[in-house]
């Protein structure tokens, strides 16, 4: 009894140590299973790489590749035979062999793409202990995955190099503001989304002017939601000049970039109140403007004169440029009073009489001529006036007399005609 116990106990040592060396010394494959992608909307194509490797020589191969059929329909593939594959090697060199198939997606859902039924026979014609792989992909409908989508468009962090920003920064807070000195033109802002798949647009460098300047962090959120965080930095600005014009405040405008200088005007400067502020001539009229700022914040153009302002206002009618000015009283046409009509569809001072036709004075800007101009409102046209002009369908007091001059001078003459013919004939008889 004791010796069968003991053969027993061998044949089992013996068979454990042939098991242990084939499993340490067999040789082996392996399939690797890998997507161009693991996420694919329906209607999507996508390829499946599926690569039979070993450490030693490849002789012979056979498997099968399955897959969810109600998610999945198989485009093309480099198997020997659709999704079946059946593989001969020629030379002992091989120790590789990779497939290529497309699929192309038709339902959601997970799809598992993998290798089955495999045998796998090295180039010495024994059998190799073979991994079969596999691979997941998740497909979804275009609304499923913009419903997926991260909605969260809000800043981690806002900040700007050098200057705390007022109120200090919250994620929630979309307004904040800080200032700088008048000789600050360039500030850097920094901003990091508080989601990682969210983009940022405004950060860098900004340029600053003088007075308030405006910077927008702009957030868009993965599935395309916009959230703006805006920056007021005001630059201060130089002590204000002010000045009052007929019973109105005002201040003088140093910043010129902005200002739509008329054509006619080159930029000079001017010394008021002990400095050097821009200012505008014109070699054409002489005249000399500044520009003046109201409490609204409306800029307008003003005649400079030794401390004096007059509003300028340039009027275009019909090509001609006229700074509408008052004329001497003496140069007023007779019969002319002064009124106030539309022109344009702007109110403007006019001089009116009975015949229809307002007349404007000013200064021709581009001859820096001054005269008197009629306007035609049904035509809405303008054109010079002289007081020898007669307008269409009036005549002038003079005109009038002369030709009642003429009229009776014409009337003596046949008169006379008609006595002297009246004498011959009774002469004759």
């Amino acid at each position: 009894m004791k010796i069968f116990r003991r053969i027993l106990l061998v044949m089992t040592i013996f068979l454990s140590s042939l098991i242990f060396v084939n499993e340490v010394y067999a040789a082996s494959a392996s399939f690797s299973v890998s997507s161009s992608s693991r996420s694919v909307i329906v209607g999507n194509t996508f390829k499946v790489t599926i690569t039979l490797s070993s450490s030693s020589s490849l002789g012979s191969w056979e498997f099968d590749v399955k897959y969810d059929t109600s998610k999945l329909s198989l485009i093309s593939s480099t198997l020997e035979s659709s999704n079946h594959s059946v593989g001969v090697v020629d030379n002992s060199k091989t120790k590789s062999k990779s497939y290529t198939l497309t699929f192309k997606a038709k339902a959601s859902g997970t799809a598992k793409i993998y290798v089955d039924n495999s045998l796998v026979y090295g180039y010495d014609e024994n059998v190799m202990k073979a991994s079969e792989g596999s691979v997941s992909v998740n497909v979804m409908t275009q609304e499923e995955v913009e419903a997926s989508y991260s909605s969260d468009n809000t800043l981690k962090s806002l900040t700007v190099s050098d200057y705390n920003l007022e109120p200090k920064f919250d994620k929630n807070t979309l307004e904040y503001s800080l200032e700088v000195e008048n000789d600050v033109r360039e500030i850097s802002v920094s901003a990091k989304a508080n989601d990682s798949k969210a983009d940022v647009d405004g950060t860098g460098k900004h340029t600053l002017e003088e007075g308030n300047n405006k910077i927008t962090i702009r957030v868009t959120a993965e599935n395309g939601n916009v959230k703006n965080y805006v920056i007021n930095v005001l630059v201060k600005e130089l002590d204000l000049i002010k000045v009052e014009v007929d019973g109105k405040e005002y201040t003088v405008v140093r910043k010129i970039e902005d200002l739509d200088i008329p054509t006619t005007f080159t930029t000079t400067t001017t010394i008021l109140e002990n400095e050097e502020i821009p200012s505008f001539e014109s070699s054409i009229t002489g005249y000399k403007l500044i520009a003046l700022k109201d409490e609204e914040g409306n800029i307008e153009f003003f005649i400079y004169n030794e401390g004096e302002y007059i509003l300028y206002e340039e009027r275009v009618f019909n090509g001609v440029k006229l700074y509408l000015t008052e004329p001497d009283e003496n140069d007023i046409p007779e019969g002319y009073k002064l009124s106030e009509v539309s022109i344009g569809g702007v109110a403007t001072v006019a001089y009116i009489n009975d015949n229809g036709y307002p007349l404007v004075y000013g200064v021709n800007v581009e001859t820096g001529k001054s005269n008197w101009y009629s306007y035609d409102e049904e035509e809405m046209t303008l054109q010079r006036y002289t007081k020898e002009v007669i307008k269409e369908g009036t005549l002038g007091n003079k005109s009038i007399l002369v030709i009642c001059v003429l009229g009776v001078i014409s009337l003596i003459q046949l008169l006379f005609i008609i006595l002297i013919n009246t004498k011959m004939r009774k002469k004759i008889q």
